[in-house]
């Protein structure tokens, strides 16, 4: 690594001289040669292997498609059109991780005409099986099935999603930001470490749309965890789903995202991959799929389905409220944040009474006295972040924990998830017939007076308030607020989440109802984990 001085950190081996040379003269002229030969013999073991992407100047510019006349979803949209209030959207709470991952089905066998999916993270398990296996069918119908994910934690085989998207009808992929030298993660590293503020910006928008009729947009990636399938562990997330006129506000931030100039296209990641490869693909998503039918997926269908029955009772399940999509702007150097904007406006308690749900939970000195001057106003603020226990980022928990004590001091009501949550909240997480061995905490809520809520992607840490782009949806609405501020309430209560406090001597302490003690147990990786994180000063990159 190239230190800010410019010269790379290198020395000779100490009292190197070379004969007939003073030794000040000869010690600089060999420190030279080496640190440069260091440098040059570095980068080649590093960059050997490595493919590059290259440059693309011919990348089409696609846009959403729109409503098509018929088909399911759009007579559902109409259907939830009739009666609502003119500019009100339709919205529904997606708490559950099995009713998540059936939404999405849902969405995709009723779709007619397109498919667009944003994702940070789409990662090879049962559920991004069962999903993708859909969304092939579907272009195979002739629905146009747009992808884009963020390149960071990208792990699929590039001859597969080349061979996808070029030989696959209707079907494109692109990858957002993505490194250029391919094939040797030492390499990426590399490059990461010597372009470090274009890459470290990455894309955490989750969202779901299909024929621009209804759309999922929320915290949940594409993996195991997030829709109750993990023996390890799985995620307590949110997501809403939503009709109306907030469905082409977030159809046209996808194709702010798909058309900019870091979204690269999948085709041109390999110049390898064909149709056999396609095919073969196929036919391991497949032998996965009927291996899995009758267990861990016994609660999904594993073919597509009609889901009429599903869409006729959304009238009677959906409430309404103005809705606003916030996405920051694709484009580092346009980036205004703002998602933060958006949730701060929506945060001026005008009743004295705010509450927060997030996994990782950092936030600045401003905003812990923003905190402390809303207490001095007599606005309540409450805040429900994850135990160690349950937290599957223990880095993040060890900054977390610098910041806790103060909170505490200022007010706050703070509550950290149990890892072993009560029976009701265990029914959100798990999808028989999994039941996984610890709970993690990934959703991200904000309820205000019970009134307004905001449901997105943004973590309330750093890196999601100054470096990734963000998205979420900004809801006027009693009913949906007042629903997520219930499950909230039962979620920090004494069977699933502990309260931190202070005791008669300052120290924190932990109660649930009975119980009470110091900080509760956790594994010892974890603790770890976050005590060698906090020692860092990586707070700024969490």
């Amino acid at each position: 690594m190239i230190p800010a001085g410019g010269e790379p950190k290198f020395a000779p081996p100490a009292g190197c001289r070379v004969a007939g040379l003073p030794a000040r003269r000869s010690a600089g002229k060999l420190d030279r040669m080496f640190r440069w030969s260091a440098v040059m013999a570095l980068a080649g073991i590093l960059l050997s292997g490595c493919g590059s992407l290259p440059e693309v100047t011919d990348k089409p510019v696609t846009t959403s498609l729109p409503a098509p006349d018929s088909g399911p979803l759009v007579t559902t949209a109409r259907r939830l059109a009739s009666g609502r209030p003119a500019g009100d959207s339709s919205l529904l709470l997606l708490a559950s991780n099995k009713e998540a991952l059936d939404w999405r089905l849902a969405l995709v066998d009723s779709a007619r005409s397109s498919i667009d999916i944003q994702l940070y993270l789409w990662h090879p398990s049962s559920s991004s099986s069962l999903l993708f296996d859909r969304v092939l069918r579907a272009a195979e119908r002739g629905v146009r099935v747009r992808i884009l994910v963020d390149d960071f934690l990208f792990n699929a085989k590039e001859k597969n999603i080349a061979a996808v998207c070029r030989h696959h009808p209707n079907l494109d992929i692109r990858i957002f930001n993505p490194t250029k030298l391919r094939g040797n993660p030492v390499g990426s590293l590399w490059e990461f470490l010597f372009n470090f503020a274009e890459l470290n910006r990455r894309m955490h928008n989750k969202t779901f749309t299909a024929d621009r009729s209804l759309t999922i947009v929320g915290g949940r990636n594409i993996a195991d965890h997030y829709f109750g399938l993990d023996e390890h562990y799985n995620f307590l997330d949110l997501d809403v789903l939503a009709a109306g006129p907030v469905v082409a506000d977030v159809a046209e931030g996808f194709d702010a995202f798909w058309n900019s100039a870091d979204a690269f296209p999948g085709e041109r990641l390999s110049s390898r991959g064909d149709a056999e490869d396609v095919a073969a693909l196929r036919a391991t998503i497949a032998s996965q799929l009927e291996e899995e039918r009758h267990t861990r997926l016994s609660s999904f269908p594993v073919e597509p389905r009609s889901w009429e029955p599903e869409l006729s009772r959304l009238p009677r399940r959906m409430v309404h409220g103005r809705a606003r999509f916030l996405q920051d702007d694709p484009n580092r150097d346009d980036d205004d944040r703002r998602v933060v904007a958006g949730i701060t406006e929506m945060t001026r308690s005008r009743k004295g009474e705010v509450l927060f749900v997030t996994p990782y939970l950092i936030p600045s000195d401003g905003a812990i006295d923003r905190v402390g001057r809303a207490q001095q106003a007599g606005i309540r603020v409450g805040i429900l972040a994850p135990s160690l226990a349950a937290n599957n980022q223990a880095a993040a928990h060890g900054h977390y924990i610098k910041k806790r004590g103060t909170l505490v001091d200022r007010g706050v009501l703070l509550y950290e998830l149990k890892d072993q949550p009560a029976e009701e909240i265990r029914a959100l997480v798990d999808t028989p017939p999994v039941r996984s061995a610890a709970v993690n905490l990934h959703g991200k809520a904000i309820v205000g007076d019970r009134e307004r809520c905001f449901v997105g992607s943004m973590n309330l840490d750093p890196r999601a308030m100054q470096i990734n782009t963000e998205s979420g949806l900004l809801i006027d609405s009693p009913e949906i607020s007042g629903e997520l501020f219930e499950l909230l309430k039962r979620t920090a209560g004494p069977e699933s989440a502990w309260a931190v406090t202070r005791d008669e001597r300052g120290r924190l302490k932990w109660t649930a109802g009975e119980e009470s003690g110091g900080e509760p147990p956790a594994k010892a990786s974890k603790r770890f984990i976050s005590w060698i994180s906090g020692l860092l000063p990586i707070e700024s990159q969490l």
